[in-house]
């Protein structure tokens, strides 16, 4: 008991000592010390080792002592700390200052990422490591007997997750000394320094290069490329330093070798392709920057994924703004540029801000009186509006300065005496253009200008059981544009409202309503006469006349009567012209829920008194629908499961329309569902709606569905009774852990089987599989039918698509396992008309792969492509057209990769270096390589 209470007298301790930051759980410990050294108090923990948890972080360390005083943990004796993010430090002695997260080690190994880091001496500080005459390197993990390349250094700077940063270093191969480098940079990330270089037909012989660099404005990667028929090209990627955050992007190609380009080509001039960004937030203001093109070709993989931009345009957008006080201020330029003007133009349909100038008052004056104001000066390029005859003068894309002037208004006052309300609001907006009409001479007048002014006012009085309101409001937009962004369709409208309401008790309401439009001098809409009573709360009546006051005579009278005594619930609803005196709808709603049963029925009947006021015989009167359908349904609903019933049938001729029958039944993982259709022969009336009604055939339609864990089997019918119909059918089955359904579909038409075929699809994720799609159709043989083409009725493949990478054999994990094959890529067959097959290739093919010593690894790929320049690929005879594969070699040494491939069909060859834990695997990236912000870099060629 001595013991429990010292561990929990300690857990309190250290919550206390950790109050607002990061909390500590003792795991496992032997022993317990409580000290007091000059002044100081001391927790002291022993054991083999002494576990813990800090918020998630991982300690471990045979002697802890915390000084509860200093905030300080002193970890000794073979010291373990792993952090949230997997970064693992070992050291002989770390101390942790808890206050703000630093710490100091001595004899210490990182593990982060890829990378092992060891060195006499660490220190950590706003979340950044500094370790003095550091060692590091990727190939520790390797089983190298020597490392291949490691690094010592005097200073390294290690942020977690993102990059390493090494001064004075020298390069280890081997464990020899070879070259000694000022600065070096690490990306933990997919970033890797990479080394390409080849000869194609197109640029001949060409070098890619792509190499980090460090300065004290920034970090990135230096981007140089050099073509034998092109010449040179280079660009940067840069990630800025300091409280912005900074990306600046820019790739320069020479225009392609061969084809000369047309002026308005767009790469004639070479291919230019950046981002720059730029964007700082504080408290008080912000400000940020855009800057961005892309001349690549729309086929061509994009250099900026998702960022837009066109051929032979610069985009920009700088924005300056206040984000705290009154008046907001804000400042934005936002358009572009067009470096060639003899291509056709493109302008964009959102206006460019050449500049715009805003001063706002989001909040203003508050308290009974509100007003907020804003006011925009700007000069704008947009497309013109067409409806202005001035703007269509000055073409369809037009440039004219515009002043914003908007301010809202309103007043609620405190009332005076009770019951009294009273608000008015206001909102003007008028935009003032620098363009101006002209007279019939052609000579300017005024300037144009928009305008939109809104009021509303609405006053109110209630006494006892009366209420009175008046609401008055006034809508005017005049004046035109010339800009299509900006147009507003001319609209003048005022009215005033007024109602009058009387309630004494909540069983009676009775409620009077008028308006009158003051534009047109008309009362309009309708006036109303609403009586509503509600004596019982499951009991309500409602009655609604409107008088036309205009032509002095009543329209609609409408009155419903609502009975929602649980389980009953009943909805009458009655519609009368009292102007002619005739009747018009009489609509029935009834349901009855007893839980777990539920029955309704619905219907309406509408009425023809012009037809029975006819003077002709009965029998030369045609017949009307009436009726609505009649819809009776009934269910039974236990937790989980449902049996229902549903028949709905035409009350004007008796005959049947549709019954349908749903059972469904559920025990988890397991369900049953049947669903059974049948849609009757029926002939409806005419009616308004349809004055010439189609006869509806008798159909057959169902669902049996059985789900067993993973595994679902399905059955759907439609079966068609009328002469020459055709009946369909479909068996399905699902395997729903991954992805495999199965379909058998088949016609029966004419006493003969019709287009019966199989369609498959698969998607599997698993690590000796990998299917992101495999789908196929199959159609089976079938009678001959005099409208099908022969070929038609015999077996044959539909199509065959397959993507994804499948794992033959295993690849190897060790020297002496067996050499491994997958086959991966995209693989489609489309039968055509003719009965040939269209093929599309996508790096398909196979993957050879062997393990060696030091997990060195070889891989050997055979890569085929569709044919380019839209020549068709057919089967059988390929129409004389051979594959031409690309042949690659990778050679993976770990924590270093080299390639060399040799594409047959564009008569290039390539060799490429890369660095790093998972250099492999980028270097098989088909889609080359990919920076940050999923900039794709071009191959040659540019693209």
């Amino acid at each position: 008991m001595r013991c429990w209470g010292l561990l929990v007298l300690l857990l309190l301790s250290l919550a206390s000592a950790q109050e607002g930051g990061k909390r500590l759980k003792i795991l496992e410990a032997e022993r317990l010390e409580l000290r007091n050294e000059e002044g100081e108090e001391l927790i002291i923990l022993l054991g083999n080792p002494v576990r813990m948890d800090r918020d998630g972080e991982r300690i471990e360390a045979p002697r802890v002592v915390y000084n509860r005083t200093r905030k300080r943990l002193l970890l000794l004796g073979g010291v373990l700390y792993q952090d949230k993010q997997g970064q693992r430090i070992e050291a002989a002695e770390l101390e942790l200052y808890t206050g703000d997260e630093s710490f100091e080690a001595i004899e210490v190994r990182i593990e982060s990422g890829d990378f092992y880091l060891t060195g006499p001496v660490c220190q950590r500080a706003a979340g950044q490591i500094l370790l003095q005459q550091g060692y590091l390197t990727p190939c520790e993990r390797c089983e190298h007997e020597v490392a291949d390349y490691a690094f010592q250094a005097q200073e390294v700077l290690l942020y977690p997750g993102d990059r390493i940063i090494a001064r004075g270093v020298w390069v280890l191969l081997r464990g020899e000394r070879t070259l000694y480098l000022p600065v070096l940079l690490f990306f933990l990330n997919e970033r890797r320094p990479k080394l390409e270089f080849g000869q194609s037909d197109a640029d001949g012989v060409f070098v890619l290069a792509d190499l980090p660099y460090v300065s004290d404005f920034g970090i990135g990667f230096t981007l140089l490329r050099y073509f034998e028929r092109r010449g040179w090209g280079f660009g940067f990627d840069h990630f800025g330093v300091g409280a912005a955050a900074e990306r600046y992007q820019f790739l320069y190609l020479p225009p392609p070798a061969g084809v000369v380009p047309p002026d308005s080509d767009p790469r004639k001039d070479g291919i230019f392709k950046y981002r720059f960004s730029y964007k700082l937030e504080e408290p008080g203001w912000r400000l940020e920057g855009l800057v961005l093109r892309d001349d690549a070709p729309q086929v061509e993989p994009r250099f900026l994924a998702g960022a837009g931009g066109q051929p032979d345009y610069t985009t920009f957008l700088l924005e300056a703004a206040t984000r705290q006080g009154e008046p907001l201020y804000r400042f934005t330029l936002d358009g572009y540029i067009d470096h060639n003007p003899l291509a056709p133009p493109n302008e964009r349909s959102t206006p460019q801000r050449l500049p715009e100038v805003e001063v706002s008052f989001p909040r203003g004056l508050e308290g009974e009186f509100r007003l907020t104001g804003r006011l925009l000066l700007g000069y704008y390029q947009a497309p013109s509006n067409p409806l202005n005859r001035s703007a269509r003068r000055l073409g369809p894309y037009i440039g004219a300065g515009r002043l914003w002037v908007e301010h809202r208004e309103s007043y609620r006052p405190a009332p005076p005496w009770p019951g009294l309300s009273f608000s008015v609001e206001n909102t003007f907006i008028g935009r003032y253009y620098s363009t101006q009409n002209q007279d019939e001479n052609g000579n300017p007048t005024e300037f144009e200008r928009l305008i939109r002014w809104e009021t509303r006012a609405s006053l109110g009085q209630r006494l006892g059981p009366f209420s009175l309101n008046l609401n008055a409001s006034r809508s005017v937009v005049e004046g035109e544009t010339p800009f299509q962004f900006d147009y507003e369709r001319p609209r003048r409208a005022s009215s005033i409202e007024g109602s009058l309401g009387f309630n004494p008790d909540p069983l009676f309401s009775l409620t009077a309503r008028v308006s009158r439009d003051l534009e047109n001098n008309r009362f309009d809409p309708p006036a109303e006469l609403t009586l509503g009573s509600r004596p019982l709360p499951w009991l309500n009546l409602t009655a609604r006349a409107a008088r036309d006051l205009e032509q002095g005579r009543w329209d609609l009278l409408r009155s419903s009567l609502a009975l929602t005594p649980a389980p009953f619930n009943l909805n009458l609803v009655y519609e009368r012209q009292l102007e002619l005196g005739l009747d018009r709808l009489l609509s029935l709603n009834l349901g009855y829920s007893p839980l777990p049963f539920n029955f309704s029925l619905r219907t309406a009947y509408r009425y023809w008194d012009v037809q029975e006021k006819e003077s002709r015989p009965p029998a030369q009167i045609p017949l009307i629908a009436r009726f609505d359908p009649l819809d009776l349904s009934a269910s039974y609903n236990p937790p989980g499961n449902t049996l229902a019933l549903a028949h709905s049938r035409d009350l004007n001729n008796g005959q049947a329309i549709r019954t349908e029958a749903n059972l469904f039944f559920q025990d988890p993982p397991n369900s049953l569902r049947l669903r059974l259709g049948f849609t009757h022969p029926y002939t409806p009336l005419p009616s308004t709606t349809n004055p010439s009604p189609t006869p509806t055939p008798a159909l057959l339609d169902g669902l049996f569905q059985l789900t067993l864990g993973l595994h679902t089997l399905a059955f759907a019918p439609t079966i068609g009774f009328a002469p020459g119909s055709e009946s369909r059918f479909r068996l399905s089955y699902l395997y729903s852990a991954d992805l495999l359904q199965a379909d058998l579909l088949w016609g029966y038409q004419g006493g003969v089987l019709r287009n019966p075929r199989l369609n498959l699809r698969l998607a599997v994720r698993e690590p000796e599989l990998f299917l992101s799609e495999l789908s196929a159709e199959f159609h089976f043989p079938e009678a001959e039918n005099p409208l099908t083409p022969e070929d038609d009725t015999l077996a044959f493949l539909r199509f065959l698509r397959l993507n994804g990478e499948w794992e033959v054999w295993p690849a190897p994990l060790r020297a002496e396992d067996p050499p491994g094959l997958s086959l991966q890529g995209f693989l489609s067959l489309e039968r055509r008309l003719d009965g040939r097959f269209r093929v599309a290739l996508r790096e398909f093919g196979p993957t050879f792969s062997f393990m060696g010593l030091e997990k060195t690894r070889l891989f050997f790929r055979i890569v085929y492509n569709a044919p380019e320049e839209g020549r068709e690929f057919l089967l059988p005879n390929l129409e004389g057209t051979l594959l031409r594969p690309r042949f690659e070699v990778v050679v993976d040494r770990c924590c270093w990769a080299f390639r060399t491939s040799l594409d047959t069909l564009k008569q290039e060859l390539r060799f490429a270096f890369a660095l790093g834990g998972n250099a492999a695997e980028f270097l098989l990236n088909p889609t080359n390589l990919v920076l940050p912000g999923n900039i794709r870099l071009p191959v040659p060629g540019g693209r």
